[in-house]
């Protein structure tokens, strides 16, 4: 197909990758394809009969409608066991429950036998496991919002979490906001591409020697706050520490492999989608329930009625707090992060080396610099003549 003949569909660089145009094409005319940065993005191919139907169903060529302003509230689930088991406060679950209970189907990510990171559909809450916890990369929809759309026709209750632009790309496919459709989103502060995560995997599987089978990106030790990565082998054996000093939670907090559009995300604000919004209590200050925060704490939004009466009905502890609060508890309810300067650095290397070496230069533990070594080289001489005194 012609440049010329391509339909209008998202820039590049604001492109979330939603696939709402590639479910909603009648003609099958669109596939999403992965990039040089492991990202999947939109092709569309010679089937197309410029109805332009993915243009005028693209959230990012729609200006979406303003809203009241939310209510904001401090959440946490009173059961431990289930609160461990999340990223942070435990909400999910009671609200993925209620779902289930009226013999709904929950719509959320999940890794699978390969850690490959996509939306699968529950029914049954012996799977809810497998929706609970933040999957730090971006996650393939495939035909989710068909698959949304086939069981809201057989009146079933519905709900569909996921970052706000897959929620935006959803109402955007259906074309309404049916009364059966519950929908969850979260603070995003960015996804990190599966192109680098999958080579994540194999360079452990290659380091290790052994198969990696399962994944928590933020597991929790019982009163750690600090946020754990996770990873089990085939054989039993685990590797566990700090997120933020694996490889990988390193990138992450850099914002190094985030997708092109996450720099300039139109939702990192108060105003979302969903009928109800999930952050992690991450920023707020000191005395901001202290003891809750140990265990894990959630800022909601209840952005809808819908999301209200629902909320209303969960077995939850709450207090209501102000937006600003939940503003400072996460930051990407405020404004997108800002694109790293070695990202374009990064994504070149990414594209032509190895992955073990691009990973030994931008992703492995920053070496003790000379200043601080002879610091501390000193300090403990210091020490030592104290002792001898």
């Amino acid at each position: 197909m012609t440049e010329s003949m391509t339909p209008q569909l998202a820039p590049r660089d604001r492109c979330t990758g939603c696939g709402a145009c590639m479910s909603g094409c009648p003609k099958g005319a669109i596939h999403m394809l992965p990039d040089r940065e492991g990202f999947l993005y939109p092709t569309v191919t010679d089937a197309c009969v410029q109805c332009g139907h993915c243009t005028h169903i693209c959230p990012v060529l729609k200006r979406r409608e303003e809203r009241p302003e939310p209510a904001a509230f401090a959440v946490w689930n009173p059961d431990d066991e289930v609160r461990l088991a999340s990223s942070a406060g435990g909400v999910f679950t009671p609200l993925a429950e209620y779902v289930l209970e009226t013999g709904g189907v929950v719509f959320g990510a999940a890794t699978d036998d390969h850690l490959h990171v996509a939306h699968i559909a529950v029914m049954d809450k012996d799977e809810l496991s497998r929706l609970r916890g933040a999957k730090l990369v971006q996650s393939e929809l495939g035909d989710s919002y068909a698959k949304v759309r086939l069981y809201l026709d057989q009146g079933r209750m519905v709900l569909f979490s996921g970052t706000p632009c897959q929620v935006d790309g959803l109402y955007r496919f259906l074309g309404e906001y049916p009364e059966k459709l519950v929908t969850c989103d979260f603070a995003c502060h960015g996804v990190p591409s599966p192109g680098v995560w999958e080579h994540i995997v194999r360079s452990m599987a290659y380091v290790k020697r052994k198969t990696p089978v399962a994944v928590e990106f933020c597991a929790k030790l019982a009163g750690d706050r600090e946020r754990r990565f996770r990873v089990q082998f085939n054989d039993g054996s685990v590797f566990d520490a700090p997120l933020l000093k694996s490889e990988y939670g390193r990138g992450i907090d850099r914002a190094l492999f985030f997708r092109k559009s996450c720099h300039s995300c139109t939702y990192a604000c108060t105003q979302h989608p969903a009928d109800l919004t999930l952050a992690a209590c991450m920023a707020a200050g000191k005395d901001f329930y202290p003891d809750e925060r140990k265990k894990g704490l959630s800022m909601l939004l209840v952005n809808t009625p819908k999301g209200a009466h629902i909320f209303d009905t969960l077995p939850l502890k709450r207090t209501r707090c102000e937006v600003s609060d939940a503003v400072a508890a996460n930051p990407a309810l405020c404004a997108p992060v800002e694109i790293p300067p070695d990202r374009a650095t990064f994504f070149a290397a990414y594209a032509k080396q190895p992955f073990q070496e691009v990973r030994n230069r931008f992703l492995a533990l920053p070496k003790l610099s000379y200043q601080v070594a002879n610091h501390s080289f000193e300090r403990l001489k210091r020490l030592l003549k104290r002792k001898e005194k």
